[in-house]
């Protein structure tokens, strides 16, 4: 499943690359990959595209203000460009063709066809961007936006981090979206759960540190995923540079001691006791440890 940084990469290559290209066709190749009708695909016409921006998981290539081309690559979809004389594939679900001798397709492989393509008036009027909670990157992303994030949610720390209704693109796709997330969490060397009970300096202090841990993690991957792509689109996930994430076992790259792991009903959780929780090894939840 692309993620933040993929995404971003994406933006960036479309913002170079089809920019002011006038669209002579658009079809959908897959039943159900269209998910709005009004308006209507063929809407985008003798349109071209004027911008490409991101909000969350969604890719929104705008041609006037009120008609947008909104893709949702799920999780496996991505986005690749290819002279129009390219034989179109079975995965091909989208095809965009520009007036250039070029294609943007949408392709999935795979049995699993997940990803969602919308044309709307308006970037709202999709629901998942609707919802959707503070971009990380964004400057509305302040200290005071974390400490509002946090609150007083007794939750793990990565699940809120990842929750796309509180904080958009970091989404829970139990591999890179985790691994960022508790990448930021061992960076700022914080607890694993939210809403502990701190004293209001701890607490000031941490959510600082987890703020400024956040956008660091998430700046430094969509840089060497930038550096990886060398200016193509990408689509694969890329799991590189993590700093907990599946290494059991293995030092902390701060401290040295053995990265541990918590496991919770579907869910693991990667951690430095000595960097996160004081030396002190926190129980596993197993369930059938208990038994």
């Amino acid at each position: 499943m692309p993620e933040l940084p993929e995404l971003e990469t994406m933006r960036e290559v479309l913002t170079s690359s089809v920019l002011g290209c006038a669209i002579v066709s658009a079809r959908a190749y897959r039943p159900g990959v269209l998910k709005t009708v009004d308006p209507p695909l063929d809407a985008l016409v003798g349109e071209s595209f004027r911008s490409v921006d991101r909000r969350g998981k969604h890719l929104l290539l705008s041609c006037r203000a009120d008609l947008w081309l909104v893709v949702h690559l799920m999780v496996a979809g991505r986005l690749v460009l290819t002279r129009t004389a390219t034989k179109v594939t079975k995965a091909t679900g989208l095809v965009v063709s520009l007036a250039d001798g070029r294609d943007l397709r949408l392709v999935e492989n795979g049995s699993k066809k997940m990803a969602q393509v919308h044309v709307v008036r308006g970037p709202g009027d999709v629901e998942g961007i609707a919802r959707a909670g503070v971009e990380p990157l964004s400057d509305d992303f302040t200290c005071e936006a974390a400490a509002r994030l946090l609150g007083a949610d007794r939750r793990q720390l990565k699940k809120l981090l990842t929750d796309p209704s509180r904080l958009a693109g970091i989404r829970l796709s139990r591999r890179r979206a985790l691994g960022l997330a508790g990448s930021a969490v061992m960076v700022a060397g914080v607890g694993t759960w939210a809403g502990r009970v701190l004293l209001p300096e701890q607490e000031a202090a941490e959510i600082e540190r987890l703020h400024a841990a956040i956008r660091d993690v998430l700046a430094e991957a969509v840089a060497r995923t930038r550096r990886a792509a060398g200016g193509a689109l990408v689509g694969e996930r890329r799991a590189e540079g993590m700093r907990v994430y599946k290494r059991t076992g293995e030092p902390c790259a701060v401290c040295g001691a053995p990265i541990a792991e918590i496991r919770f009903a579907e869910t693991r959780t990667y951690y430095c006791p000595q960097c996160q929780s004081k030396g002190r090894t926190i129980a596993d939840r197993r369930a059938w440890l208990r038994r």
